[in-house]
């Protein structure tokens, strides 16, 4: 429901982390969308998030989607995520540097 409720309908990037505390441990998931709160939601019905034990969800939103894949390639070399969504082509990884 909070997802529903806070999250906009917007380009961005998100990232889902696992942890016992108030803030992650640990990145398990990076992803970009269109429509940030349709992406979600559709991965909270998932069993896979739960599985892994998904806590915390953060994204930036009001991104261009070029912006958005940008920022996914680069948390995604920051974090080492074992789940991504960021798509495998030479062009983002040449302009993420």
């Amino acid at each position: 429901m909070s997802v529903r409720l806070n999250v906009p309908r917007t380009t961005g990037v998100f990232l889902v982390g696992a942890g016992t505390g108030g803030a992650p441990d640990r990145v398990l998931m990076v992803g970009s969308a269109r429509d940030l709160r349709a992406r979600l939601l559709e991965l909270l019905e998932t069993d896979e998030m739960q599985r892994v034990g998904a806590r915390f969800i953060h994204w930036v939103a009001d991104m261009t989607i070029e912006q958005a894949r940008i920022a996914e390639r680069l948390f995604v070399r920051r974090y080492n995520p074992p789940i991504t969504d960021a798509p495998g082509t030479r062009y983002l990884d040449i302009l993420a540097g």
